[in-house]
Order: C-alpha cells, then structure tokens, then sequence
C-alpha cells in the first residue's frame, strides 16, 4: 500500500505533467485563437488543481525534505521529456512530415516559432541536471536530447532563442569545466560578435524593431513615472508610429510597419505600461531573487538549473515576448520557488495562522476555478458564434453576440469581431459605440479602417476622412486606406484631392503582390483617366464660351 507521502508525491507528479503537456502541446479549433487560449486554459485549472491538491495533503501529510527533492527530480523528468517531444515536433515539421502554423516552418504546437523557442529554452536548462548523474547512458541520452533541442530551435530562426542558448550553455560550461576569467572574457566578447550576426539572420525584422523600439522610446518619455496602464501600449502604440511616419513620410522603415502589439522587449513593455514606478519594484524582486540564489548553500546543479532558466527567460525576454506564452510562466513560477525554497528563509508563523490561511484559500481557489470555466465557457460560445457569422448567418448570431457581451467586454479582440459584424449588417452607429470601448485597450490599424467605414457609410466624411489618414499613417505600405480615401474624395466632389491621392496610390511601392492591389492600382488609372478627361472637357468648354462672347 502506498505511504500518504508517495500518494502526495504522485498526485502533485500527475497535476505537473498535466501542466506541462498542456501548456507546451493543447491546441483546440474550440477556440478564436486555437493555439494559445486553450493553454493558458489548461495551466489555469492544472495549477489550481495542483494548490489544491497541496493545501490538501499538507493538512494530513508533512512532506520531508528528501520528498520534496524526489518531487523535483520527477519535475525535471517531465520537463525534460516534454521538451524533447516538442523539438522532434519543430523538426519533423522543418522535414515536412507535419503541418506548421500560419505560413511558417518551424512552430511546433504554437502560432509562431517565437511560441515554439521559448518553450525549448526555458526547458533546456533541466536538462542539464543529469549530466550530474555518473552512468554513461544517462549522460548519453542527455548530450542527444540537449542537441535535438539546439537543433530544433536553430531550425526555428528564433534569433532570441539562439542567443538565449548560447548563453545558458556559456554558463553550464563554465561551471562544469571552471574556466579562467580571462576566457570567460574571451566569450563574452564571442556573445557579443554572435549578437550582431543574428541582426543580418532576418535583417528586415530587425529593422522592424529599431522602429517599434523608436516608437516605444517615445511612449516612455511621455509618461516616465506610472506609464501608460496595464493595456496601454496596444491601446497607444500604433498612435506613435502613425505620428512618427507622420513626422518622417520618407522613412527607411516605411516598407517594414505593420500592426503591433507587443515592443519585442518584455522590459520596455513593463516600462511603457507601468512606468519607472513598475520597473522599480520588478527590479527589487530580481536582487532579490539574485540574493537568494548566491545564498543558497547546496551547490548543486538542481539549483543552479533554476538560475539557469530564469536568466534564459530573462535574455529571451530582451528580443521577443516569452510572457505570452503559459509554458514559460510555469517554468519561471517553479523556477522561483525552487531558488527561494532553497535559500532557507524562516517564516514564523503560529500553526494556527498557517492553517487558518489554507483553509481560507480553498473557497478562493474554488472560486476562481468557477470563474475560468466561465470565462472558458464563453470564449468557446464565441468561437462558434464567430464561425457561424462567417458563414453568412451574421444576423442570426447577433443575439449571441448581446449574449456575450457582459462576459467578453473586457476583451478587445471580442469587441472588435463584435463591432465588425455590426458594420457589415449596417448597425454602424452602434459598431462605433463598440469600436469606441476596444480602442481604449486595443487600438491598430484594422480598428482604424473600421471606425472610417463606418464614419463613411453614416455620411460623417471629415471623420471618415481622419481615420483613413490615421489608418494609412500607421501602416504607410498598406493600399487599402489610400483606396478609400480617394474613392471618399471622389464621392464628396473632391477631385483634386482624389487626383493626388490616386498617383500616390500609382506610384506606391508593393511590398507583397496580390491581385487585389492590383486591381486598385487600376481602378485608380481610371480614375485618374476620367479626372483627366473632365478636367479637357471643361477647360474646352471656357474656351467656346469665351470665343462666342
């Protein structure tokens, strides 16, 4: 029969591995976003679960320290495992054997490779562990399934992953070997060398982020101190490129702006979004988390693979968004709790008090769990509700959509779908009413065009017209803003106006072919043929009235 502590040990083992596995493989097409929605929602239950299952045990069990270690090897076997399995996934995709996701290579059970890196990243240091371990085959099995995931991510072109690897093994070779400092100099310079090469990987992209960073850099100096609040770069960011290609119509990053939601660099997003005050106490938790480390007495890679994790999530986090994703979150939870157990802190507390505050978190994570199925719940509705819109049944769903609303509003993606689907029935008052509330947490360049067509279809031309500038100032190689502005000055008699935006249009640089633009650029050679025409027609006409006078 099984010791209360082996069942403890083997229900919290049971509750990881369902984290894990969720958070790095779930994909559902239940949900708007397939790839992502259903992890978070995984990692949610599953580590609601395994506090539960925790609080629970301790009132019945005291675990020891040699149980707890046990616990955290089998931790770091499924890590470990899982992370193996998700590089083969990478790979086989780069071979051709399975299906990758919008149009990339390598992206695992992710929406893009950066999903797919990160995860392998924040893993790999627990691999590192058993090399520890004396028996050949085990170091073995180790060394290859550290390649695969070296592979894997290199396949991936995640410059921020290659960069984050590097790193971590830098350090692992240092503590394994001890080497001198003047070679630890020799490969800091090498990181140094290997950065700028990872800039020519995907030059493009990169470019494309000293704009976004540009821009980002602007937000901060508006508000310095408390920033723009918790959405406020998606809901301000798009205003400051349109502003910047406003100010620079000519600018080397003209053919690289895009919509963005995120500044590829997690501390400028905490800065723009909560201000030095933010950094500030973020700062604090990490020398303390530093403190805790160095203070650790048992030097032994279990700790140091912790260390290890949470600075490849830290140098991930400088090139990219590794907190969008929950595996990450996970890996950084765990890896905290592990650096901080193991600095030996003393909290004294009456028994009573810490069994008054177990008791009392039961109710609250019950509650929560409710509360995320709900929210679960919804979303799934709204997935449905949106696929059925799509298939022309727009004005049979809407009920739905009311429906939805008082469970959804907090979400700007929900309230975008929603004002679209009013737009397209016509409801476009309404559809700006909605539109209004998501631009305050969400405000891009599709959000703009819609506020303009809806502006456009109720006859307020001079706030059409603003949106169809603001839409094409924020992404100043889009045609479709242009389109319709011309088309706008065309209707309201403006033929100047339509004239020049028309040659603008003509004489536009493509960035991606398609037919549709090209269809555009005709329909304006016509325009402009017509404009020319009448423009002849009048000017012949002054000069019969004239010569009859």
């Amino acid at each position: 029969m099984l010791s209360g502590n082996k069942i403890t040990i083997s229900v919290l083992f049971c509750c990881f591995l369902t984290l894990c596995i969720g958070s790095l493989f779930l994909a559902s097409p239940a949900f708007v976003d397939s790839e992502t929605t259903p992890k978070w929602y995984c990692v949610l239950f599953g580590g609601i679960a395994f506090v539960l299952a925790y609080i629970i045990s301790s009132f019945f069990v005291r675990n020891t320290t040699e149980d707890t270690d046990r616990m955290l090897f089998c931790f770091y076997v499924v890590i470990a495992l899982v992370c193996t399995a998700q590089a083969f996934y990478g790979i086989f995709q780069y071979a051709g054997f399975l299906p990758a996701s919008k149009g990339f290579r390598v992206t695992g059970s992710f929406d893009n490779p950066a999903g797919f890196a990160a995860g392998l990243c924040t893993g790999f240091p627990f691999l590192l562990v058993f090399l520890a371990y004396k028996k050949v085959w085990i170091k073995i099995l180790v060394v290859a399934a550290g390649l695969i995931l070296i592979v894997a991510v290199a396949l991936s072109a995640s410059r921020a992953g290659i960069l984050s690897l590097f790193t971590v093994g830098m350090l692992a070779l240092f503590y394994k070997f001890r080497i001198k400092t003047n070679r630890k100099i020799l490969v800091f310079v090498a990181l140094l060398i290997s950065l700028s090469g990872l800039y020519f990987l995907k030059k493009d992209s990169a470019d494309g982020r000293i704009l976004i960073w540009c821009c980002t850099w602007e937000m901060m100096q508006d508000k310095p101190l408390l920033g723009h609040g918790t959405e406020g770069f998606k809901a301000n960011y798009m205003d400051y490129q349109a502003g910047y290609f406003e100010k620079y119509p000519d600018s080397k990053f003209l053919m690289l702006a895009d919509n963005v939601k995120h500044p590829f660099n997690e501390y400028w997003l905490l800065l723009t979004n909560y201000g030095m005050a933010g950094f500030g106490l973020f700062c604090l938790f990490v020398w303390f988390l530093w403190k805790s480390y160095r203070r650790n007495q048992n030097n032994s890679l279990f700790i140091r693979s912790s260390g290890w994790c949470l600075l490849s999530v830290a140098v991930f986090a400088l090139f990219s968004y590794p907190s969008r994703y929950p595996f990450t979150w996970v890996m950084v939870i765990m890896s905290t709790i592990v650096v901080i157990r193991e600095a030996g802190y003393k909290v004294k507390a009456p028994p009573a008090c810490a069994f008054s505050f177990r008791i009392m978190l039961i109710p609250l994570l019950i509650t929560f769990a409710a509360a995320t199925y709900i929210d679960m719940s919804a979303e799934i509705r709204w997935s449905k509700t949106a696929r059925k819109s799509m298939l022309g049944q727009t004005r049979q769903m809407l009920s739905e959509y009311e429906s939805l609303y008082p469970y959804m509003k907090r979400k700007p993606l929900f309230l975008y779908n929603y004002a679209a689907e009013l737009n397209y029935i016509g409801r476009y008052h309404e559809s700006s009413a909605i539109l209004a509330e998501c631009a305050a947490t969400f405000n891009d360049y599709d959000v703009q065009l819609l506020f303009a067509d809806n502006y456009h279809q109720t006859g307020k031309y001079p706030e059409a017209e603003q949106h169809y500038q603001r839409a094409s100032y924020m992404c100043p190689n889009r045609f479709m803003p242009l389109y319709h502005l011309a088309k706008l000055y065309a209707e309201t008699k403006r033929p100047k106006e339509a004239m020049t935006v028309a040659k603008r249009i003509m004489e536009k640089e493509i960035k991606i072919p398609s037919g549709s633009i090209y269809n555009i650029k005709k329909e304006m050679e016509e325009l402009i043929n017509n404009n020319m025409d009448s423009i002849n027609i009048s000017a012949s006409e002054s000069r019969v009235s004239k010569a009859g006078f």
